[in-house]
């Protein structure tokens, strides 16, 4: 990746192509939201930016993210680069940005607005120069846990407010011919459980200081074992279907009412409204057990440097759209997503998403970003080879597994 990121900054660097001459503002837009509800959603933009004089141009990947990211390398590299990339904000804008190959936003965006936005998404777009690469449209919250209050009150236990506090109620699930927590045993899925863990046991504080700061002593400390004490103790309370089973039929176990709760994403919300079933009856969510904070994770828009007046004029036109609060609001209640402006109403997206968006706009902000977005996709891949064994690996301790992890985040230097 940083060879290709490499080659196509030199490429951009050493001169575009000039764009042919256009006689309005014009957004070429490189996405992969192609199916369903992402299609609605992007279309909410491409429509406000034509409707404020614009013209939209539609490069969309319909292969995903990986063909986007092609797509975007072979046309910066090519001297043709796009007005726009959508992304998950993390690591990559930062990178690219870094050889010279994107645009610096953050005047345009202070002007529309950038304070109210939420600031663990501007951080993370944010090179340490202070150069902005890269602005959210949506959030996704992944410390959420969905259930079934059926099989709670079935069973004869309260929904849990800590994770002691589950893994006391877990035997009664069990007893009552439950599964105590549905877990899909994929690395990705486990590091949302982890992250949600984190969070329960050892605080914001704990979760910033290893995740986000890269703090080698403390990802091996007394706070991470017993994060990965109640892991282990949460591979003991699921089924033995967990391992590499997909997340969407780890929720069907939840929506059948054969598991108490599954923690995931923002995205299962939209599924299970998909499914047709009645939120508060049939399913509810809150926060995991013991979070008084939100992990997010962004996706949004990368800007490539171009030189066409009408191509850069394109760029603000978008930035003043994406960044309007009217704009994201409906962008979410469509994607299922929560707004990152703290100035968009939310009175009308999901109970899940409001919840998210309280927390978010809290004095201080309660912001978390993921351990996708915080670290290189190199230690954020070996996460992940790690937490599948330590899962399937009963032998593995707590502390085996605690210094493993440290070892992963002392890697990044």
């Amino acid at each position: 990746m940083n060879k290709l990121y490499t080659a196509s900054a030199a490429a951009l660097i050493a001169g575009a192509a000039p764009a042919l001459a256009q006689d309005e503002p014009t957004i070429d837009v490189i996405h992969w939201l192609t199916a369903g509800a992402e299609s609605a959603a992007v279309q909410i933009l491409s429509d406000e930016v034509e409707a404020r004089g614009g013209t939209w141009v539609d490069s969309a990947a319909p292969g995903g993210g990986a063909d986007a990211s092609a797509m975007l390398l072979t046309r910066i590299g090519g001297g043709d680069p796009p007005g726009a990339s959508f992304l998950a904000l993390g690591p990559d804008a930062q990178e690219l940005g870094s050889q010279g190959a994107l645009r610096d936003v953050r005047e345009v965006a202070e002007a529309n607005g950038l304070d109210q936005m939420a600031q663990v998404m501007v951080d993370i777009s944010t090179a340490p120069g202070g150069e902005l690469y890269a602005l959210p449209i949506g959030l996704e919250t992944q410390n959420l846990m969905y259930y079934n209050p059926t099989v709670f009150e079935e069973a004869g236990v309260e929904v849990p407010e800590t994770w002691d506090a589950f893994l006391e109620a877990a035997p009664a699930i069990e007893e009552a011919g439950f599964i105590p927590i549905a877990v899909g045993a994929e690395g990705w899925q486990l590091g949302i459980l982890l992250s949600s863990v984190i969070v329960g046991t050892g605080g914001a504080d704990l979760y910033r200081s290893v995740i986000m700061d890269h703090d080698a002593e403390a990802a091996g400390g007394e706070g991470m074992v017993e994060a990965f004490t109640v892991m282990r103790a949460l591979a003991d309370a699921s089924d033995p279907g967990s391992a590499n089973r997909a997340w969407n039929d780890t929720l069907n176990l939840v929506a059948e009412g054969r598991a108490a709760m599954q923690v995931m994403g923002s995205w299962a919300g939209a599924e299970l409204e998909n499914m047709g079933l009645e939120y508060g009856t049939e399913w509810d969510c809150s926060l995991t057990p013991g979070s008084e904070a939100v992990v997010v994770e962004g996706a949004g828009f990368m800007f490539p440097l171009v030189d066409d007046p009408d191509a850069i004029a394109g760029q603000d036109l978008f930035i003043e759209v994406m960044m309007d609060p009217q704009v994201q609001a409906d962008f979410a209640a469509v994607k299922g997503a929560v707004p990152p402006s703290g100035a968009a109403d939310v009175s009308e997206l999901s109970t899940c998403t409001q919840l998210a968006a309280e927390v978010l706009t809290e004095e201080g902000g309660g912001g978390l970003a993921t351990i996708s977005a915080s670290n290189s996709s190199d230690a954020w891949g070996q996460m992940q080879d790690m937490l599948a064994s330590f899962w399937s690996d009963p032998s593995m301790t707590p502390e085996a597994a605690a210094e493993q992890f440290a070892s992963i985040i002392a890697s990044q230097g």
